[in-house]
């Protein structure tokens, strides 16, 4: 089999290496999807860094299938100026487009399209709560033709193929499963829809070839998986489509599939692959959680796909093609799977951004005018990609570190459950670290004599935060170990009885990895959301793991009051209780910046930055942006 980094003919067109972009909403765009100088740039990088065929985020072909208010559009004319603008800068630097057509269906945002979703029957759609309507026969007529019109309106953008959106939950998807089509009238079957979209499409795309994108697997009860889809990959041979690319999952009911959750497991993706190839004579992009080196190498080898589609792991890392073709794969910064910055922040409404990579949609600062002595304490996130992006200015940094490695907090996040491939992620921090120049001096302490001695022109405080106890009545008297602690190893777990005071995102994790020693563990909140500070996905893995996880007792709506010698005095849900002693009680209440060398150093350095944690307790995300944003600013 040809490994990626080989030419693929494709539909007649021959693609310089077998790396896709696979469609990724970025939120980039103007308001209404219009043109913007960041979506321009954006794919112009990636193309710079080797990837063969990019496929553009997914394009609206009718205003009831819109997914947010920043998407691509393809249902009016003034829309193709928009698209062009894309598929002019992928073509400039030497890659092939692919404009992706779609229909949200009952997954479109009610708010941007005025009005409840559209799908086949009335359903919800479980990650937004919206609840559609069912299209009647004219409004199927309809968008059956919306879709051809945006077929020739691609067409007209210039670009070399289309991508017609078949699977993962959106309004096609909806046709094809009996679990969403549940209609009586013909367009209850669902060949009949398949083979009208498809005849509609193909007619708008006239000579400009033809992929369609599935779910493989849905991994839901009822849902489509390969068997259950083999009449639609024969139709798609018999009518001539170029390629069949692969995901996984359902945006509505199964998200964490569709967009490859960390905690998931990799091995059935592998085995999906091997069930079309067995079903299909047609060429297979796979997709999902295929950028680690290894992964990519093995599923060429076996012959399973004929190209990968990549989509964060190229945010991560735009020039993977590039390092892979030139034999550097152990260069390859990777994608951890959070998808803490990328989806998080495009459902809020903000722009796509990677944790691991938040150059990415930024544009290059430019050298220093005048290079300056930067001094950086702590090589935590914030630390790291002040000192880093201070270095690419052209500024002499140096970064001092108090512990014998560096990542600061982010070494401990990855030791939970399901999280343990944000190491990928660490380790690319400190893969750009060693390849930036930065002198790295570890085990220091720093004091205002070390940089009295330094002489900086510019100190960078990144010291973090220190954990913060909670004013309770004899928690003096308990063996306290705080969230910190736990994660360095300096205090050990006593007893069987463990209370977790705090269960945000790190009490919850805490307490899980408490109960895998086979502790009893309680784990309260104040609130009465347990892990609000979570992202949807997490939490719902991490909690239906917790919920049957009986060693664990969650308690929201909880305030410990008092820890005396017969038990702990909590007020639940404004009713008083007291519960019976526990022999160790980790605290996970939250953070207080740690500014002491700020303070201390304060006037021996000309200017003085105090960022990440030490100046306000967020997540990672946060301080690796906040840190290269200060180190453009030097």
């Amino acid at each position: 089999m040809n490994p990626p980094q080989h030419p693929w003919t494709l539909a007649g067109r021959t693609l310089k290496n077998r790396f896709v972009l696979a469609p990724v909403k970025t939120a980039l765009h103007g308001p209404g999807g219009g043109p913007s100088e960041a979506a321009v740039r954006f794919y112009r990088r990636i193309a710079q860094g080797g990837t063969g065929l990019l496929t553009l985020e997914p394009a609206a072909v009718s205003p009831s299938g819109i997914e947010h208010p920043r998407q691509l559009r393809l249902f009016e004319d003034r829309h193709v100026a928009t698209i062009r603008t894309l598929v002019d800068a992928v073509h400039e630097e030497g890659a092939h487009v692919a404009v992706h057509l779609n229909h949200a269906g009952c997954a479109a945002n009610p708010t941007v399209i005025g009005g409840k979703p559209l799908a086949p029957s009335e359903v919800a759609c479980a990650t937004t709560g919206a609840e559609a309507e069912a299209l009647t026969g004219s409004q199927v007529t309809q968008l059956l033709d919306d879709f051809g019109t945006a077929a020739a309106r691609a067409v007209r953008t210039g670009t070399d193929f289309l991508e017609l959106q078949m699977g993962h939950g959106y309004l096609v998807h909806q046709f094809l499963s009996r679990r969403t089509n549940r209609r009586t009238d013909g367009w209850g079957d669902p060949e009949r829809f398949a083979r009208a979209v498809l005849d509609s499409v193909l007619g708008g795309a006239g000579s400009t070839p033809v992929l369609v994108r599935i779910s493989g697997h849905e991994f839901l009860e009822g849902g489509l998986d390969p068997q259950a889809q083999a009449w639609l990959l024969e139709v798609l041979e018999g009518l001539g489509i170029a390629a069949v690319h692969v995901g996984f999952g359902n945006a509505c009911d199964n998200p964490a599939w569709y967009f490859g959750h960390m905690a998931l497991p990799e091995q059935p993706q592998i085995e999906v692959f091997e069930a079309i190839r067995h079903l299909t004579a047609l060429p297979i992009i796979g997709t999902g959680r295929l950028g680690h080196p290894a992964r990519l190498a093995a599923v060429f080898e076996r012959g399973l796909i004929d190209a990968v589609g990549l989509a964060r792991p190229l945010l991560a890392d735009p020039d993977l093609p590039r390092k892979w073709i030139e034999g550097e794969p152990d260069r390859i910064l990777q994608c951890g799977a959070c998808l803490q910055a990328c989806l998080s922040r495009v459902r809020s409404g903000r722009p796509i951004a990677c944790m691991a990579n938040p150059w990415v949609t930024t544009p290059d600062a430019p050298p220093a005018a005048h290079p300056r002595r930067v001094m950086v304490v702590g090589a935590g996130p914030a630390g790291i990609g002040a000192a880093v992006t201070a270095a690419r200015r052209g500024h002499d940094v140096v970064l001092f570190e108090q512990h014998d490695v560096v990542g600061g907090q982010l070494a401990f996040a990855v030791r939970p459950q399901g999280k343990t491939s944000m190491s990928r992620v660490l380790d690319g921090m400190r893969m750009r670290l060693a390849h930036s120049g930065v002198r790295v001096r570890l085990d220091e302490r720093v004091t205002a004599d070390t940089v009295e001695q330094e002489h900086p022109d510019v100190l960078v405080v990144a010291t973090g935060a220190r954990p913060s106890l909670p004013d309770i009545g004899g928690l003096d008297r308990q063996y306290v170990v705080t969230s910190y602690e736990y994660f360095e190893g300096v205090k050990p777990i006593r007893g069987d009885r463990v209370l977790v005071i705090g269960a945000g995102m790190v009490g919850v994790e805490v307490a899980e990895m408490v109960a895998a020693m086979g502790k009893s563990v309680v784990a309260c909140r104040r609130s009465s959301v347990i892990g609000a500070d979570m992202d949807p996905i997490s939490r719902k893995l991490t909690l239906n793991r917790i919920l049957a996880d009986k060693r664990i007792h969650l308690m929201p709506d909880t305030r410990i009051v008092a820890f005396t010698p017969e038990g702990v005095d909590a007020v639940v849900a404004g009713e008083e209780v007291r519960m019976a002693p526990f022999d160790t009680v980790i605290v996970c209440s939250g953070t207080v910046p740690d500014r002491a060398l700020a303070e201390q150093a304060a006037g021996l350095a000309p200017e003085i930055l105090v960022i990440g944690d030490a100046s306000e307790p967020a997540n990672v995300e946060s301080a690796f942006a906040q840190g290269i944003a200060a180190g453009q600013g030097l």
